[in-house]
């Protein structure tokens, strides 16, 4: 066995690892600067989502607008579907439906109720179809009574990541004459789940 070549493919493969160790080595000044990550560094590695080009009406040769599902009972959706429960997970691991939520109820995302984007809605406004209240019989015993209704006889149902089965996504297909490519923007996507009034029947309906 040639050891040479051994000990020199051992050096080849070990050579990334030792540069990546020494990030900014060769733009550095100063040995000092060595390891340290400059501002064009940070610049280059932000990893933040691009804004859309603008594209003129007229650079449009053709195009074709389209609803599809996403089915979250096939395994390759398994990502959007997953963790249902966040209890144990780490705040790095959301399903799609948690963090629609979450910017929703921060105000980052904007929702609507019909299909061309008129009819917007706050999560405020939404709260009625995600969470369903409702009062049990000793609650309506002390409402007749005069009294004020016990906590504990109020119960809440909230739709959760569990619940949702497939999403629906509008988006379009269309020709960009200026570039010459087939491009697909996204418009909306909506997650579907049962009507959260009738979510634990044994046949839901959906809303």
């Amino acid at each position: 066995m040639n050891w040479k070549n051994v000990l020199v493919m051992g050096a080849v493969t070990l050579l990334p690892a030792s540069m990546m160790a020494q990030a900014n080595i060769l733009n550095a000044k100063k040995p000092e600067e060595i390891g340290v990550r400059t501002e064009q560094q940070k610049a280059v590695d932000n990893d933040a989502p691009l804004e859309y080009g603008y594209v003129d009406d007229r650079d449009i040769l053709w195009s074709k607008t389209l609803w599809e599902t996403i089915d979250l009972d096939e395994r390759v959706n398994f990502p959007l579907y997953y963790p249902t429960d966040t209890m144990d997970i780490g705040k790095d691991r959301r399903s799609l439906y948690h963090v629609l939520i979450k910017n929703l109820r921060e105000g980052k995302l904007e929702a609507y109720v019909d299909s061309y984007f008129t009819e917007k809605r706050t999560y405020n406004d939404l709260s009625g179809a995600l969470q369903s209240v409702d009062t049990l019989d000793y609650g309506y015993e002390q409402m007749n009574a005069g009294e004020q209704v016990s906590a504990e006889y109020i119960t809440r149902r909230d739709i959760t990541a569990a619940e949702i089965e497939e999403y629906h996504i509008k988006g379009m297909w269309y020709f960009d004459k200026r570039q010459g490519e087939l491009k697909y923007r996204l418009l909306g996507i909506a997650p579907v789940a049962p009507d959260v009034n009738f979510i634990d029947d044994e046949n839901p309906r959906y809303g």
